[in-house]
């Protein structure tokens, strides 16, 4: 074999997914057991909980946090702004974060900074400093987003335990209104559920640190630090990964944008009371979540890219649903519908990544694509708000009429697929 051919090949095993954990010398006599690797699926799943406790709260509040410091819909749209700015920062940083501390050090390293942000917010600070803390939260959160999809990919059937990472996801913004809601209409301490979800950030660190102690802030893979510059160059340039980024960013943000923008209109269009409405919010995360799990064997049977348009078209209609029938129960309903339909959609686009992407980017692909992917949670949130401010929370639903539509477009252009694993 050439030097040329040699070298290529070198690289190629460099790039190679880090999440397999390669051991080192020391650690080859320790091979990890099942029971290890049922810990590591069991605290990964726990940083989804946690991300959803933390996405789904701040679209219940908002109708507290605006009298609590005086300010209108612009002003707290700041803090998906601000939120987004954590996850763009992750996004380009997560791999050479993740190529010096490991998988389970950047996990553990994500669950500080989220935890850290929830202590700034606990005791109701000035809001620049409230707002502050989305930063923290939102980077926190992309880094374990990262971390934990990239390494559910590699274990067996991934298909079905992406669904339930992500349904687990679910099951957060399932609790997270209700703990909110019941906390911000039944006392006037609405920011100690910023209390609540420290306590479970610290949880959090402590799981993690359990269960990834085996070769705790190291590299995955010798040699990692060196070829991260070129596996985010190769990540950057490839046409495919963008076109996903398309996709989970729209999605991202539909998801969020209906979840987080619901009560405020259902409470200043449909005119409901804000305590009783806010339970509407568990409707759409309860479908979102159970889609999740009950539409994962059906899509991979019946082929992602077939049921995706197909679960597009049925959101799609209720969508118009929810915004041309002006009652509380019908749009329960049909926002319920509506999220069970779209919760399939992002476990499916991280599986298809790695049909469709060579393996040896899996892990720059789905760092990146997870984390800028997210930032769509606020990228879009705000934009909503913003506009809101001007022209009335009734343009949350032709912005979401358009999020669906470009996502049907994104997901037209995704090559076919051809595996790579």
């Amino acid at each position: 074999m050439s030097e040329q051919g040699s070298a290529v090949d070198n690289e190629k095993r460099d790039l190679e997914c880090p999440t397999l954990q390669e051991p080192s010398p020391e650690e080859e006599q320790l091979p990890p057991t099942a029971r290890q690797e049922i810990g590591k699926v069991i605290s990964t799943n726990y940083t989804s909980f946690m991300a959803g406790m933390n996405d789904a709260a701040i679209g219940v509040l908002i109708p507290y946090l605006q009298p609590a410091y005086n300010i209108g819909l612009m002003t707290v749209s700041f803090v998906y702004l601000v939120n987004f700015a954590g996850w763009l920062s992750a996004s380009f940083t997560n791999i050479h974060v993740c190529s010096r501390v490991g998988t389970g050090g950047t996990l553990i390293l994500g669950a500080m900074i989220q935890t850290f942000g929830y202590a700034l917010m606990l005791w109701k600070p000035p809001f620049p400093l409230f707002a502050a803390a989305f930063f923290f939260t939102g980077m926190g959160e992309a880094f374990q987003d990262a971390q934990a999809n990239s390494f559910i990919i590699t274990i067996r059937n991934p298909h079905r335990w992406l669904g339930l990472l992500h349904a687990i996801y679910g099951v957060g913004t399932v609790v997270s209104p209700l703990v909110a809601n019941t906390m911000a209409s039944r006392t006037p301490y609405w920011h100690y559920y910023y209390l609540i979800t420290m306590c479970l950030g610290i949880i959090n660190i402590t799981l993690l640190a359990w269960t990834f102690r085996q070769g705790l802030f190291r590299p995955n893979v010798q040699g990692a630090k060196d070829t991260a510059n070129s596996e985010l160059k190769a990540t950057l340039t490839s046409k495919t990964v963008w076109i996903l980024n398309g996709f989970f960013l729209l999605y991202v943000g539909a998801e969020v944008t209906a979840g987080g923008w619901l009560v405020e209109f259902l409470v200043s269009v449909r005119h409901g009371k804000a305590s009783r409405v806010g339970y509407i919010a568990s409707a759409f995360w309860s479908g979102f979540a159970l889609g999740r799990v009950a539409l994962a064997e059906v899509t991979h049977r019946w082929g992602e890219r077939r049921m995706i348009f197909v679960y597009l078209a049925i959101a799609l209609a209720m969508q118009l649903m929810f915004w041309l029938i002006p009652n509380i129960a019908a749009n329960a309903v049909t926002v319920c519908i509506l999220g069970f339909f779209i919760g399939p959609f992002y476990p499916v686009g991280l599986f298809v990544l790695t049909k469709i992407v060579p393996k040896e980017l899996h892990i720059g692909a789905l760092g990146f694509t997870a984390s800028l992917g997210q930032a769509g949670s606020a990228a879009f949130p705000f934009m909503t708000g913003a506009v809101a401010s001007k022209a009335g929370v009734e343009v949350l639903q032709p912005i979401m009429v358009g999020l669906l539509v470009g996502i049907a477009v994104f997901w037209a252009l995704i090559p076919k697929q051809k595996s790579y694993s």
